[in-house]
This record gives C-alpha cells, sequence and structure tokens, in this order.
C-alpha cells in the first residue's frame, strides 16, 4: 500500500485547483464589480473625472469585493476539481491505490495556505486604504460637481456658512473675475471678501475647496470688541466647506482603519461607558473572514467527490448554496452581537465554528468510507434483463 502521494499527483490536482481557484476570482470579482458600473459611468461623464480617476475608483473598489470573493473562490475551485475527479474515477483508483482522502486533502491545504495569506493580508492593509481612497475620491467628484455648478451673476449658497458671487466666469479656465464672499465664523463673527480675482486650486484638506483670491480686501467685524477691520491684500486663500464635508470628515469609520485602529478606537469606547461591541465584531471579521477558506476546503472535499453527471456545473451550484449559508448565518450572528444579545467575538467567529464542525464530520464521513480494490474499477454493472 502507498502511504502517501506522489508529487506528480500533488502537483495535477494543485494545478487543476489554481486554475479554477483564479477564474473563479475573475468572474466572481467581475460580475460584483457590475453592480457599480452605474456610478462608474456617472463619476466617468456626469462628474467629468479622468479616466485615469475612475480607474482609480475601480482599483480602489477591489478590495472590497475580493475578501469575499476569495473564500468563494476557493470553494468553487475545491468543489469543481473533486466533482470531476470523482466522476472521471481518479478518486477512486487514488484510494484503490492506498491513497487515503488525508493524502489527497495536502494539494487542497496548499492553495488554502496561499488563499488565506493573500485575503488576510488585502482585509488588513489593502482594504482600508482602499476605502479611505474611494471616500477622497467620491469627494473629489461632489467638489467637482460644486465648483461647476457657479454661475455668473447668481448667489451660490450650497457652501456651509458661505455664500459666493461671482460676477464672470472666463470661457475654458477656472479664473473668477469680480468675487464676493460672506462667510458666516462660529463665535458669530463674519468676513466679507472683495477679490479682482480668483481660481480654485488644491486643498490641503480632504474635505474642503480652497479658493485662492488676488487684489482683493476683507471686511471683518469683531462682535466683542465693537470694531470694525480692513484690510488689503494680493493673495488671500479662502478655505469652503462643501454639505457634504459632515459625512466626509477627518474622522474614519471602521472600514478605513487598520486593526490596530480598530482596537484603540473600541478600547475609546468602551473607556466613555459604551458598547464596543460593533467594532469589536468588525476587528474579529477581518481574521475571521479569510479563515474561512480552511473551513470551506475541508466542506468541499467531502461534498465534491460526490459522483455525479455534470462536474462543473453542480460543483458551481453547492458552492454558491455552501457560501450563502455561511454569509447568511454570519449576517445573523453579527447582528446578534451588535445588539448584545451574543458576545461580539463569539458572534464573528460562529459562522467559522458552526461550518468548522459541519466539515469535520463530513470529512471524518468521507474518510471512513471503505477504500475498493484496483478491481473495483473495472467491475461490470449488471444489465437489466
Amino acid at each position: 500500500m502507498i502511504c502517501g502521494m506522489p508529487r506528480i499527483l500533488n502537483r495535477y490536482i494543485f494545478n487543476e485547483l489554481a486554475g479554477v481557484f483564479f477564474l473563479s476570482i475573475l468572474i466572481l470579482t467581475g460580475t460584483a464589480l457590475l453592480s457599480k458600473i452605474i456610478k462608474i459611468i456617472e463619476l466617468l461623464l456626469t462628474k467629468g473625472l479622468p479616466f485615469t480617476v475612475v480607474m482609480a475608483f475601480v482599483a480602489s473598489l477591489l478590495p472590497s469585493f475580493l475578501i469575499y470573493t476569495i473564500p468563494v473562490a476557493l470553494l468553487v475551485a475545491v468543489l469543481v476539481c473533486f466533482t470531476r475527479l470523482s466522476s472521471d474515477s481518479e478518486i477512486i483508483a487514488m484510494k484503490a491505490s492506498g491513497i487515503g482522502l488525508l493524502n489527497i486533502m495536502r494539494p487542497v491545504m496548499a492553495l488554502s495556505v496561499i488563499a488565506f495569506a493573500f485575503s488576510l493580508s488585502i482585509f488588513l492593509y489593502v482594504f482600508p486604504l482602499a476605502n479611505l481612497n474611494l471616500k477622497n475620491i467620491l469627494f473629489e467628484a461632489a467638489r467637482k460637481s460644486l465648483v461647476s455648478s457657479i454661475e455668473e451673476g447668481v448667489f451660490y449658497d450650497k457652501f456651509k456658512g458661505a455664500v459666493l458671487y461671482v460676477e464672470h466666469i472666463e470661457p475654458g479656465s477656472d479664473i473668477l473675475n469680480g468675487v464676493f464672499i460672506s462667510e458666516e465664523l462660529k463665535n458669530g463673527e463674519g468676513n466679507v471678501f472683495l477679490a479682482k480675482s480668483a481660481r480654485f486650486e488644491a486643498s490641503d484638506s480632504a474635505t474642503a475647496i480652497s479658493l485662492r483670491l488676488f487684489d482683493g480686501t476683507l471686511h471683518r467685524k469683531a462682535v466683542d470688541e465693537g470694531f470694525y477691520h480692513a484690510a488689503d491684500f494680493s493673495s488671500y486663500t479662502v478655505e469652503l466647506n462643501p454639505p457634504q464635508a459632515s459625512s466626509l470628515g477627518n474622522s474614519r469609520s471602521n472600514r478605513e482603519l487598520f486593526a490596530d485602529g480598530l482596537l484603540a478606537k473600541a478600547r475609546a469606547i468602551e473607556a466613555q461607558g459604551k458598547d464596543p461591541s460593533p467594532v469589536m465584531i468588525d476587528l474579529h471579521k477581518r481574521f475571521a473572514l479569510p479563515a474561512s477558506v480552511f473551513i470551506f476546503a475541508l466542506i468541499g472535499v467531502p461534498l465534491g467527490i460526490q459522483k455525479v453527471r455534470s462536474a462543473r456545473l453542480t460543483g458551481f451550484s453547492i458552492a454558491l448554496f455552501v457560501a450563502l449559508a455561511y454569509y447568511v448565518s454570519s449576517t445573523a450572528l453579527e447582528s446578534l452581537g451588535e445588539t448584545g444579545i451574543l458576545n461580539p467575538i463569539l458572534s464573528a467567529w460562529g459562522s467559522d465554528i458552526i461550518f468548522l464542525v459541519g466539515g469535520v464530520f463530513a470529512f471524518y464521513g468521507a474518510a471512513r468510507e471503505p477504500q475498493k480494490g484496483i478491481s473495483s474499477l473495472f467491475a461490470t454493472r449488471p444489465r437489466a434483463s
């Protein structure tokens, strides 16, 4: 009896798995990206953003899809590959040669380790950066939309706490002539700017629009002092805040924080006497979701060795069903954790635990099936009389 599995078989199974795995990633991620096609067209056409910026928008979307499509792609690869091997009686041949299911799992686990490392690195490092970049791109689109809506001889009041009036806009450029700005300050004071010309510039702030004024006068009334101030300037920069600035401010959402940032945020919330469960769930989810690739591999092998007629179609269908069940249970458990009904760590890892138990049970049952001899490969079925 053969105790191990020859290298040629390891490479054969690994290559079969890898091909379907990477193809599945492309198909699943491309399908998910189609759901954002309307937003992409809007940025490209109606918002007037350059093609390179739109491509950056697409690249920033990909990590949000990959964290889900990588585990599903691995499950699809395992099911499609082993369903085909089973349909072609190759699994029976391996078992008849003394190669057990644990040995067959080696190339599967090798690919699972690669998928886990890939998924974990995306979730921990690429995902937060991509979401932060995505927020900046959307804000830039909103900024350009606001700037392009400014009209000559019309008071523009869509900036927070400021009113802008422009006498003339030079065609084909962003030069504004005859500029008036009334700015309301937090302490009840106000500024009035009168400038001969102005132009919009890149801002150091991610949530403001910089308008550089030239050859003008600043008028300010100090409420507490009871004085009126006026000062001439050759150049002055005013920061104008669009209405979206409140939702796209400097505070980062959970999706834009790294793991250490999430942990610090959870501790800060707990120090305030509030419930940090939603943040802790997001933190543990960044490890639990990539770890699901091992569980999907464990489930996929025993499900895949069932002999069926259409290997690829059946494997893909089963994969989608298992993945859907996993994500539905994960969403339900996370909801219980966010409401305090379930421990946040248990809610984040609950689906992994449930499916791990089911995977071990299914794999143990498949591994205990009696091995058939070589003669079973050539055995003829009795004909119906």
